[in-house]
């Protein structure tokens, strides 16, 4: 007799008891995915990486701390609830970094009892345990939830939304669908692309006959749940700057970080001189190469129309780098997005505890078995498979990396669990013949993809950078030395020659510095921060003319270098020109983010008026 998936509501007769003994196994497994997360927790806290914030959650960090000191004064760049989530924390606690880890390794907890419901709801009990278990001791999925990033918190709402929009699909109650539009919705707040399942799934309930098609209302209610979620996110793009933007600003962007002449499907910055550090979305490159000032919708299109402009101009180069991306999507290696890597952590600080990331191909062949099997048995419905290849698609149109496929990870599992415990059970039964055709079937286009997997260079040149700049903050400017020149034996890049040329000058090796200083501007003579550091060193060695002229030439290139003119006014007010003194330390107040830096340089501008105020007429 075929098989029926289980109950969800766990008092089928007969079963009280093994559907509790069950539920408390999936219990276990999540106490057990909070454990596990919690040891690399406490084992990334004897590192660097632990308080020394990096790529974007350098950025998460910076917009929760100017939410607590005031709120965020333009349209967000960054998706905006997990910014708010680390403030709320850091209200409550103090202690953001460990504290919002903590809450994170309760997020893969949740997440691994959901994916059992999940799978319980749609194959079996076993296979929902097996998913539990890969789910919470997978080590990618201990890794990100233990950094900085919104993985941790949008894979927890993604597998919530399927749980409840999978019950209201089979209770048809109301409440259930209210609620799965409202966590769908918070999933599009922590990462936009989400919002593409919306109408994925309106298209598929227009097509929908019978007792299987929601009434319409409750399918309204769901959509108007997900679409109120956005409402405070487009009312503050609004307010700020006056622009209808639902989520972020970060479309344009993105989308030409992965779509240009030079893109290989991974993440690159858009243009090397940009600081993403101050400048995330290039705003202020943009508006020095337009020669006016720009709203973030503008500078969003200005980005938009150099990426659609090369596809209309190579579409066959774009179509192959759009393929390319879907194949990298599943590539069996973690691949980084300027950050820290799986496997540079694990090589320089030791082992996960956990499934390997190298199991990866076994879970990716498993799960297309599963999808064959599922659809020769026509269960599990279209809610996964839908979802999945919606996030591959909106993924793939921008660019990849290991862990913006953190969030599909649970419904991969979910169909490698089912195959697993499938093919266990025809063998038992002894009709592993009927297996042949869905598992080769399903597994033949994972298998495909890990073939035809292309080469990808995966150097550590950031990690050394970021290691390098925290030996640098802490004084041992040797040790940053040492980190720097790694990162560029890694790859060449501007920072790390600048930082390489600061740590010289720490450390007063004056011509060693300012050779790294002259090859950074040799490569790109726009590259602000070679000047302005390079004027830094010629400060410190008594050439102030000198100084003044590089400062100037660095606030060419990049006229909202906070430093820069913070230096310049100083230089300024020492050759007694207080009125360009002034100047310029009024416009490093505007741009300078810093309290404690804003107020040291308030007190000088305050001397430099009164010093005006105090000078005789003429």
């Amino acid at each position: 007799m075929k098989r029926t998936a289980a109950s969800t509501s766990g008092r089928l007769p007969g079963r009280g008891r093994a559907v509790s003994r069950e539920t408390a196994i999936a219990m276990a497994i999540a106490i057990l995915a909070v454990i596990l997360r919690l040891v690399f927790v406490f084992s990334l806290r004897d590192t660097p990486f632990f308080l020394g914030h990096f790529s974007d959650s350098q950025l998460y960090m910076q917009l929760a701390a100017r939410i607590r000191e005031g709120g965020i004064t333009e349209a967000y760049f960054m998706s905006p609830l997990y910014p708010y989530l680390i403030a709320a924390v850091a209200a409550l606690t103090g202690n953001p970094e460990l504290w919002v880890r903590i809450l994170q390794a309760l997020f893969g907890g949740i997440t691994a009892f959901l994916t059992y419901r999940i799978g319980r709801q749609l194959f079996s009990g076993e296979g929902g345990l097996l998913a539990a278990v890969c789910i919470a001791a997978y080590a990618p999925a201990l890794f990100y939830d233990g950094l900085l990033l919104i993985e941790s918190l949008q894979t927890m709402l993604v597998v919530a939304h399927l749980f409840v929009l999978l019950r209201a699909m089979t209770s048809d109650a109301m409440r259930n669908w209210v609620v799965a539009g409202a966590l769908l919705g918070l999933a599009v707040v922590t990462r936009a692309t989400v919002i593409v399942f919306l109408p994925t799934l309106i298209v598929v309930w227009l097509f929908q006959r019978g007792a299987r098609r929601p009434a319409s209302r409750r399918m309204l209610s769901y959509v108007v749940a997900a679409l109120l979620m956005l409402v405070p996110t487009a009312l503050h793009n609004a307010a700020t700057e006056g622009v209808f933007m639902p989520v972020t600003a970060s479309f344009g962007f993105n989308l030409y970080a992965g779509n240009n002449p030079s893109a290989t499907g991974l993440y690159a910055l858009p243009e090397e001189a940009i600081d993403v550090r101050s400048d995330p979305n290039g705003r202020r490159w943009v508006e020095g190469r337009t020669g006016r000032s720009l709203d973030a919708a503008e500078v969003s299109a200005f980005w938009r129309d150099r990426a659609l402009a090369w596809m209309g101009t190579d579409p066959g180069a774009a179509l192959a780098l759009f393929v390319r991306k879907i194949v990298l999507y599943f590539h069996p290696d973690e691949i980084d997005q300027l950050g820290l890597s799986l496997r540079f952590y694990t090589g320089e600080y030791g082992p996960i505890i956990g499934i390997p990331a190298s199991a990866f191909p076994v879970f990716l062949l498993l799960a297309g078995a599963g999808l064959g099997l599922a659809w020769q048995e026509r269960r599990g419905g279209w809610v996964l498979p839908a979802f999945l290849v919606v996030a591959v698609l909106t993924t793939a149109v921008f660019f990849v990396s290991g862990r913006l496929r953190l969030p599909i990870l649970p419904i991969l599992f979910l169909y490698a669990a089912h195959a697993a415990v499938e093919i266990v059970r025809r063998i038992r039964a002894g009709n592993g013949r009927t297996l042949a055709i869905p598992v080769l079937a399903g597994a033949a286009i994972p298998a495909l993809l890990l073939i035809a997997q292309p080469t990808v260079r995966q150097g550590f040149e950031q990690e050394y950078l970021r290691l390098g700049q925290f030996a640098f903050d802490r004084g041992d400017y040797a040790h940053a030395e040492t980190r720097f020149r790694a990162s560029l034996a890694e790859q060449e890049t501007l920072d790390g020659i600048v930082n390489l040329g600061n740590a010289l000058a720490a450390q007063r090796r004056v011509e060693e510095a300012a050779a790294q200083y002259r090859t950074a501007i040799d490569r790109d003579s726009t590259f602000a921060l070679a000047w302005f550091n390079f004027g830094n060193l010629r400060m410190q060695t008594g050439s102030p003319r000198y100084a003044y002229g590089y400062w100037k030439r660095a606030i060419e290139c990049n006229p909202h270098l906070a430093g820069a003119r913070r230096n310049l006014g100083l230089l300024l007010l020492q050759a007694g020109r207080l009125d360009e003194a002034a100047r310029e330390l009024e416009e490093y107040l505007r741009l300078e983010t810093d309290a404690a830096r804003r107020t040291e340089i308030a007190d000088d501008l305050a001397r430099v008026r009164q010093l005006l105020r105090d000078a005789p007429p003429g």
